[in-house]
């Protein structure tokens, strides 16, 4: 499953930050392999379809890549890899924006993962404990 989390990068844990910075390399791979989508999936979503969403929104990707790579960086993580657009479709590079409605449901699924492993999640090297996963969430657009 990939997930792209859509709040800035610096309220993410570091865990969501690595594995979506990995993801989107693979979406992105996914696509150049398999352009076209199988159903045309208008709104963001989480679950079946969410793939198929972002087809047509590489530059999206390609700029949200960038600022989790400068977010890891800035926490000391090593990055080496950039999303290239070679291999994919004028028609697959646009851009977007998420709405409220698209943060609010990631928000909420961040949260109910944090909170399934709430020892396991870390921020900038730390633990990240209920107050300061309030603060991040409060705080992330």
């Amino acid at each position: 499953m990939v997930r792209i989390n859509l709040v800035n990068p610096k309220f993410l844990t570091d865990q969501h930050l690595v594995a979506e910075y990995d993801e989107i390399l693979m979406l992105v791979n996914h696509t150049k392999k398999y352009p076209k989508p199988k159903k045309e999936v208008k709104a963001y979503k989480l679950g079946k379809g969410h793939i198929n969403f972002f087809k047509n929104k590489m530059k999206y990707l390609k700029e949200r890549h960038e600022l989790i790579k400068k977010e890891m960086i800035r926490r000391g993580f090593k990055t080496r890899k950039s999303v290239s657009f070679s291999g994919l479709d004028k028609k697959q590079l646009k851009n977007w924006e998420p709405k409220d409605p698209d943060l609010k449901l990631i928000k909420r699924r961040l949260i109910q993962k944090i909170n399934k492993k709430p020892t396991w999640y870390r921020y900038y090297g730390e633990n990240i404990g209920k107050k300061k996963l309030l603060e991040i969430t409060k705080n992330a657009k």
